[in-house]
């Protein structure tokens, strides 16, 4: 009998971007499959909190007894049932953004949900029409449209079939325009502005789904396909799972590294893992150090051959279990050089020149000089020349 080998974590959350159509869902499955995928206690923690803001609005808005009372701008009216969300298009829904819509609802700033008529819907849309108009999606204002939801349906208990939203319908052919339309203007005031990880999935999908040929984009989509071949994904605090094994929660490397290098951190993340899966999240730490380490052996005319990384992987596996960690030895060890080097080199200074306490930071600067300084002394590979100028020099007896 063969083995069923579950589905890691990561590869559940990279699925997303294997498929090249879009995935239609209308508001209630939106939110209902948005709490599902949350732990089980955090579930009943987020509809208590929507039955405890509905509650809310009914005493802020004592004179509105169902949603036709609110006076919200007028534009093309359209059922709400007919307004569809392409998953793969929105960010993911954040659920405390909506909550604080909804809890800090102002008739005035609720805006016409962007629409476009579905595309290319596929044969298991299960979603039907009740107005004349057909089915539309909403490539933008997801989180107004679900905070809606939430009035109509917790609020006054209406049918989302027979209530009316205001839309602007945009006339498009290609869903690319539109996801460009999504980036860019997801920037003004008043808005939940997209962060790092929203853009980088939606340049993912505008890739995978639309067939952009956009060369960022497709930077980002080389980007994907390296964090998931090594079973790594990006994530974000608000979608609850920076704790997994395989999460990555700091973008900043992720956006401002080639695809080269993310290929070169996921070889070298494969080889600190047991047997190459991974077992814990990706430390903050650990992504910025090693990442800035193959950017400087790049730029120093350094190119690692991936048995050079898995080499480096092991030498510091072994010295320090490749722990990079704000707790962890390495930045004992490295904190303490720091100290020690502190001390001596402002020795030489008059007491009045002297900085008054110490200043150490877990970052790039301090650790990678150390990491510098710790493999020349004991690692056979090849050790790029240093890229920026740093006055700490760890002593030999203060290294692993």
């Amino acid at each position: 009998m063969d083995t069923i080998v579950p589905q890691s974590y990561a590869a559940k959350v990279n699925s997303k971007y294997l498929s090249n159509e879009s995935v239609f869902v209308d508001a209630k499955d939106r939110l209902n499959q948005t709490i599902a995928d949350l732990p089980g206690q955090s579930q009943n923690t987020m509809w208590g909190r929507i039955k405890k803001i509905a509650q809310h609005f009914s005493t802020i808005f004592p004179d509105k007894k169902k949603f036709e009372d609110l006076d919200i701008v007028e534009s093309i009216m359209m059922p709400m049932s007919d307004i569809l969300i392409d998953s793969t298009m929105q960010r993911q829904l954040n659920l405390s953004w909506v909550l604080y819509i909804v809890a800090n609802f102002r008739e005035v700033m609720a805006q016409p949900i962007q629409i476009y008529r579905v595309i290319n819907a596929g044969p298991d849309l299960k979603y039907y029409p009740v107005g004349p108009k057909g089915l539309y999606a909403s490539w933008d204002a997801q989180h107004t449209l679900i905070a809606l939801y939430i009035i109509a349906v917790y609020v006054f208990k209406q049918d989302p079939s027979k209530i009316m939203i205001p839309v602007n319908i945009y006339k498009v052919s290609k869903k690319a325009d539109i996801r460009e339309n999504f980036i860019a203007g997801n920037s003004d005031e008043g808005k939940k502005l997209l962060d790092d990880i929203d853009i980088f999935m939606q340049q993912v999908f505008g890739v995978m789904v639309d067939g952009s040929k956009n060369p960022r984009w497709e930077e980002s989509a080389k980007k994907q396909r390296h964090l998931a071949a090594a079973d790594l994904f990006v994530t974000n605090e608000k979608f609850n799972d920076i704790h997994m094994p395989g999460a990555i929660s700091r973008m900043q490397e992720i956006k401002h590294y080639d695809s080269e290098i993310i290929r070169k951190f996921t070889v070298y993340a494969t080889a600190v893992m047991p047997n190459g899966i991974p077992n814990r999240p990706i430390a903050s730490q650990e992504i910025e150090i090693m990442c800035a380490w193959f950017n400087m052996a790049k730029q120093g005319g350094v190119e690692y051959t991936d048995e050079q990384i898995v080499d480096l992987a092991d030498h510091l596996t072994g010295l320090f279990d490749a722990d990079f960690h704000e707790a962890g030895e390495f930045w004992k060890k490295a904190r303490t050089a720091y100290s020690s080097w502190h001390t001596k080199y402002w020795s030489r200074f008059p007491v009045d020149e002297q900085p008054k306490h110490m200043s150490f930071s877990k970052n790039w600067r301090n650790g990678g000089a150390f990491l510098w300084h710790q493999l020349r002394k004991t690692w056979t590979g090849p050790v790029p020349k240093m890229n920026y100028d740093i006055t700490f020099k760890p002593a030999d007896k203060d290294l692993f």
